[in-house]
């Protein structure tokens, strides 16, 4: 049974900071309770010196430990992730065996924000490949080649209801077409919330496919974009000419 030190600092250091982007790495056993835990759970954190650190929940069902009721670490679906290369970057995309969970730029500052909250909605990541993640690449590589207009990979984007408004509706905006945010805004229903809608798309987990490109500034600018405001641009360029020639 393989077991870790608690006097190894990462894992002590995430554990009592309850930061999700561990979670799926290691669980903790309480030895005063005889609970194990995600790192991100939120209850009251034992003294160090109570606390030991194990591969994940089979180790610690092994080493008589049973799950906390409060951060369930034995639920969840595992996403495989790796990196897909295309024109304006590379994106980390992550996959369950069912659908496709993430797609975003894999150097944009929030990038670890987007694994975080996969991982705290969904499940933990592992690195690797799947024929989802084929299948996206492959999708990806037709659209930048103009070939493609529309994505057919199932997706899972679990949010607040105010997100799945806002990302339902970047799935209608047609390719090729663009709306501004003050109409993103008012589509949702969120009256002059814009920026409340802007912080939404800027949250998008599944960049391209869901295409939060489409929203621009209402004076015709590009606004802002996670992948950076080149890249923007060149989605758009592309999608204008593949519009003009199909």
């Amino acid at each position: 049974m393989r077991r870790f030190t608690s006097m190894s600092t990462p894992m002590e250091g995430a554990f009592y900071a309850a930061d999700p982007s561990w979670d799926g790495r290691f669980v903790a056993g309480v030895r005063t309770t005889g609970i194990f835990c995600r790192p991100s759970c939120r209850s009251r954190k034992p003294l160090p010196k109570n606390v030991e650190y194990l591969a994940d929940a089979a180790a610690a069902r092994a080493a008589g430990y049973r799950a906390c009721l409060r951060c369930q670490p034995e639920h969840g679906t595992t996403i495989t992730t790796r990196t897909i290369q295309t024109p304006i970057g590379p994106m980390l995309a992550g996959a369950t065996a069912a659908a496709i969970v993430l797609c975003d730029f894999a150097e944009r500052p929030m990038i670890g924000a987007q694994v975080a909250a996969v991982r705290r909605r969904i499940g933990p990541t592992v690195v690797g490949n799947t024929p989802l993640l084929d299948r996206l690449a492959d999708q990806l590589a037709e659209y930048f080649a103009g070939e493609r207009h529309d994505f057919d990979v199932p997706l899972d984007l679990p949010g607040s209801s105010f997100h799945d408004r806002v990302w339902s509706e970047l799935r209608r905006i047609p390719y090729g077409g663009t709306i501004s945010y003050r109409e993103l805004a008012t589509r949702v229903g969120a009256g002059a919330a814009y920026r409340a809608v802007g912080r939404a798309n800027g949250s998008n987990r599944v960049a391209i496919v869901v295409p939060c490109h489409r929203v621009i500034a209402a004076n015709g600018g590009l606004g802002g974009y996670g992948g950076g405001l080149a890249a923007k641009r060149l989605l758009l360029e592309l999608e204008a000419a593949g519009s003009a020639t199909g």
